[in-house]
């Protein structure tokens, strides 16, 4: 078969513009990056997290390529053309693009652990940058500021590798390590001991830990809990930071001592729910700028040093660029040439900019330079640290969803090719709606956890704490021989979605009241709940169980039950469901069939009756704090760079309460020390 043929226009336009189209782009990349990349820390946008995973990857992409044209039509030219200059001069400039914008080194944990890759690319691409440069002299006019931008480049590109080897799972916990101490010295008191015959043994007291000593411990309450002054949120931030040192080992597995558990426990306990919240954002506003960001390697000194020297090069570089003769160089050149300086001095200086204003800025140490504090404050704080927003979705409306005819389709397809994980996101992102984390809920689970950690003082005690998945809820009523069944004869994920669809069925069956804020708690915690469930089951994995043998055999009833009855109406389905007799358990009739829960949450509907929000809102902070508490750690961490989850902010929250699972006992033991005795 004959193969089309290409217009020769075609393969002239392709290329004359193919390098050309490949250097501004990712330039344009470059600029995107630097711009918002750092808003996908307080946007939950799936659009916006698209674009920015996109440009993420096509920028290393695009620049490497764009490299590698530059070489191939270097070697394919005349010498000493004016034209492979010029690509010498773009060749550094790539460099530049490969070390990215300080605003992103990763865009997932798992970006962190290439950083070898990094390295490797690192060292080739400025070989072969350095031999672009080498393929033009001696004659090339443009070598000066080419070694400029080529020495800038590999500061880049350095800068970013380096970030990414610190943020790696292995090398983060070695910086949370403290200093080795081998303890006294064993030769020289064996020597003392042995020539003396004698010595006496001088009882001391081990030093405190920093960590804790450091901590803020502070009694003040603030009156006013709506407005925080200037001065107040710059306290949170310095407290913030001194928890971050502290907790970030909690990330990569670390345990904490107790003495760190019951110092943070003592603070927190003491404060306001808004305040509390406030503490977590920038806890994690840090976690997520270590994590994928170049602040650590950046707000070093030799990293100032080189960011002054790197803009300076830079600046120097245009100057020298405007000067020389281009009577040799393509106008379209010239133009392309002077976008890649003027942008990168651009990116530079927004870079500097915010590293400037920003909250890092205001836990350096000063003294008189307050004023100078205020400023950076009234910009660096501006807004919030995370999205404030949390994902809803209910079990009914997802059945309903899936008995429509062009999705009953798509799903029975999807069976057969074993992609309903992928439907389920899908389908997710086009009926999912999204809510804010008003102060009442704020408010209402932090009263909730500080209740219990007011009990766990001990670590014996936390744990029990931790483990309990509705029962201490229930303890509190009359009702808890009647309801216990509800969490104590299933799986976690069984009883959630339990819970979940009890919970609609209530809220459908009783009216709406002016100010019943329990009402209103239970239907977002049992709608974001639900929501984690379809589309985010890595945050609930390690406590899903036969969570899928559970929920599908359910929506099959749901959707089986509602056919049957010609049910369409939302409410409709509600009324007809908790409406049926159920006299028998569901579990009876079924036997081993059926994981069906669908009217065992029929069930449970009853037996709590219309009145009963306060124990269900207690109820849902308890199967909320459970799965908070046993997800992965460097699950949590990957969220702050997702716009945030309410569930990473319990499990932190929990954590400064005392409530977490990462804490060994460490008891405050004498030490001795050998004095040879005269």
């Amino acid at each position: 078969m004959a193969e089309l043929p290409i217009p020769e226009w075609a393969k002239e336009l392709w290329g004359e513009w193919n390098l050309r189209a490949g250097i501004l782009l990712s330039l344009i990349l470059q600029l995107f990056l630097m711009l918002f990349a750092s808003r996908r820390q307080r946007s939950r946008s799936s659009l916006l997290l698209i674009f920015i995973w996109l440009s993420y990857l096509l920028a290393d992409w695009v620049a490497t390529v764009c490299i590698g044209l530059i070489i191939k039509t270097q070697s394919n030219s005349c010498k000493d053309k004016g034209d492979d200059h010029v690509l010498a001069f773009w060749a550094s400039f790539l460099l530049i693009h490969l070390g990215g914008p300080d605003t992103i080194t990763s865009f997932a944990l798992e970006d962190n652990e290439f950083w070898l890759r990094h390295l490797i690319a690192l060292v080739l691409q400025v070989l072969v940058a350095a031999y672009s440069l080498f393929l033009t002299l001696p004659k090339n006019k443009l070598w000066f500021p080419t070694l400029l931008i080529f020495v800038v480049g590999t500061i880049k590109f350095g800068e970013k590798t380096f970030a990414l080897y610190l943020a790696s799972s292995d090398h983060f916990a070695e910086t949370i390590l403290p200093e080795p101490n081998p303890g006294p010295d064993y030769e020289e008191a064996a020597a003392i001991y042995t020539e003396n015959k004698t010595a006496v043994l001088v009882r001391i007291r081990p030093d405190q830990t920093p960590n804790v000593a450091n901590y803020p411990k502070e009694d003040r309450v603030f009156e006013n809990e709506k407005e925080y002054s200037l001065d107040e949120k710059i306290k949170l931030v310095e407290e913030a930071h001194v928890f971050f040192k502290s907790f970030k080992g909690l990330i990569v597995g670390l345990l904490l001592s107790s003495k760190e558990r019951e110092s943070s426990r003592k603070g927190f306990l003491k404060r306001k729910p808004k305040e509390a919240f406030m503490l977590i954002e920038y806890e994690l506003s840090f976690i997520y700028q270590v994590l994928h960001t170049k602040v650590v390697v950046v707000r070093q000194k030799i990293g100032y040093l080189l960011r002054f020297f790197s803009l300076l090069s830079m600046a120097g570089a245009f100057i020298f660029f405007f000067f020389v003769e281009k009577h040799k160089f393509g106008p379209l050149d010239v133009v392309i040439s002077y976008s890649l300086l003027i942008g990168a001095i651009g990116i530079d200086c927004i870079s500097v900019f915010k590293l400037i204003f920003s909250e890092w800025t205001l836990i350096a140490p000063v003294n008189n330079w307050w004023w100078w504090r205020t400023i950076v404050a009234k910009i660096a704080l501006r807004g919030e640290r995370w999205s404030g927003m949390v994902s809803q979705y209910n079990m009914i409306s997802y059945c309903q969803h899936e008995r429509q005819v062009i999705v009953s389709c798509v799903y029975k397809l999807g069976g057969y090719l074993y992609i309903r994980g992928i439907l389920d996101r899908v389908k997710f992102w086009f009926y999912s709606t999204t809510e804010t984390v008003d102060t009442d809920l704020k408010t209402f689970i932090f009263e909730q956890l500080r209740t219990k950690s007011s009990v766990a003082r001990d670590l014996r005690r936390a744990m029990e704490a931790c483990s309990e998945r509705g029962d201490w809820a229930l303890l509190e009523t009359s009702n808890y021989i009647k309801l216990k069944w509800s969490v104590g004869e299933f799986q976690y994920a069984e009883s959630l979605l339990l819970w979940h669809i009890a919970t609609e069925l209530c809220y459908n069956e009783s009216p709406s009241l002016k100010g019943d804020q329990s009402r209103n708690i239970c239907k977002l915690l049992s709608d974001y709940m639900f929501s984690l469930l379809v589309a985010q089951g890595s945050l609930l994995a390690p406590v899903l169980g036969n969570w899928h043998i559970v929920f599908q055999d359910t929506c099959a009833e749901a959707k089986s039950f509602f056919s049957k009855h010609h049910l369409v109406l939302h409410s409709e389905c509600c009324k007809k469901i908790i409406g049926t007799k159920t006299d028998l358990r569901p579990a009876v009739v079924k036997g081993n069939i059926s994981k069906s829960v669908l009217f065992d949450a029929s069930r449970l509907a009853k037996d709590l009756g219309t009145n009963q929000w306060s124990l269900m809102s207690r109820v849902w902070v308890e199967l909320l704090s459970y799965a908070a508490i046993n997800c992965r750690p460097t699950v949590h961490a990957q969220q702050p760079s997702k716009g945030g989850e309410l569930l990473t902010f319990t499990w932190l929250l929990m954590n400064h309460l005392g409530l977490g699972t990462q804490f060994y006992e460490q008891k405050v033991q004498d030490g001795t020390k050998m004095v040879a005795a005269k």
